[in-house]
């Protein structure tokens, strides 16, 4: 098969890979101690039931499907009966075939689902992210955790993964290299260190921007709330036994008194007691029946 990837060579992708293929047991073995000296979870793709159990055997703590294996539920299915997290890449995939996926996952009675939102693409032009396909997959799979497989080229200030993280994405996957102007696997759109720096800062701020989804009144803002809103308030001196009238109130801050909404139900009635231009009324000072 030819390269699928832009490498402007003529090589198969089967040969490049075997190029790459140099990792056995002992080196995994060897990276997934050094992770863990970093307090960093290392883990790889499996795409055959050979590998899969290689890498189980290893101790490996989760396991990722790439978009290319979905349609194989053999290796779905086995990888899943390890009983750890599974990262499942949609790339390319139809609902139905994520649908049947995570059906063979919840099959082994594995709950432990992450599904990626990806653009099989390398790379993916901003334009062909749909980074809303994250809400599609978080709708439709309300149980798992949903993240994205990003293969955009990264922009100047690396939004892309922040806006993702603000769309509700949990996991974000991004190629990484020591030098984007290598040939080869992705260096192009892979992000340097330099990049990943600030995807991780804008990451962070997007997590936090996002806040809670309570539409109340939070504490940081009950000051500015009293300050900012206003009162009904005398626009002159106002007799006990007077009516208001629609001339004698005007509206002014702080927010302390009676609402502005309430301003209709003010005027018409009697004053209880002398009222002193630009004295806010409580429902005190107004002969009302009943009060809000």
């Amino acid at each position: 098969v030819k390269s699928y990837w832009n490498y402007g060579s003529s090589i198969s992708q089967y040969q490049y890979y075997k190029n790459l293929d140099k990792f056995d047991r002992q080196e995994y073995l060897e990276l997934f101690k050094y992770g863990d000296s970093k307090n960093m979870i290392v883990f790889s793709t499996p795409f055959d039931i050979g590998s899969a159990d290689m890498l189980q055997s290893c101790g490996m703590q989760l396991f990722k499907i790439a978009s290319c294996s979905i349609t194989d539920l053999n290796l779905i299915a086995h990888v899943a009966r390890f009983q750890k997290p599974v990262i499942v890449s949609t790339g390319g995939s139809s609902h139905a075939e994520i649908q049947e996926a995570v059906e063979t996952i919840y099959a082994q009675n594995n709950m432990n689902v992450i599904l990626m939102a990806c653009t099989l693409s390398y790379p993916t032009p901003a334009s062909e992210a749909h980074l809303a396909r994250i809400r599609s997959l978080k709708e439709a799979f309300p149980e798992t955790v949903v993240g994205l497989s990003d293969h955009t080229e990264p922009d100047p200030h690396m939004v892309i993964p922040a806006i993702a993280v603000g769309m509700g994405a949990r996991v974000i996957e991004k190629h990484y290299t020591v030098d984007r102007t290598m040939t080869g696997s992705g260096h192009a759109f892979s992000v340097d260190t330099n990049c990943l720096k600030k995807m991780i800062e804008n990451i962070r701020l997007a997590d936090q921007v996002v806040g809670y989804p309570s539409l109340e009144v939070r504490e940081i803002e009950k000051k500015a709330r009293e300050s900012a809103r206003f009162s009904v308030v005398a626009s002159q001196d106002i007799r006990k036994g007077a009516t208001f009238q629609a001339d004698t109130l005007v509206l002014k801050r702080p927010g302390t008194g009676i609402l502005p909404k309430h301003l209709d139900r003010i005027v018409g009635k009697k004053a209880t007691r002398d009222i002193k231009c630009d004295e806010p009324l409580g429902w005190d000072d107004v002969d009302v029946d009943t009060r809000p």
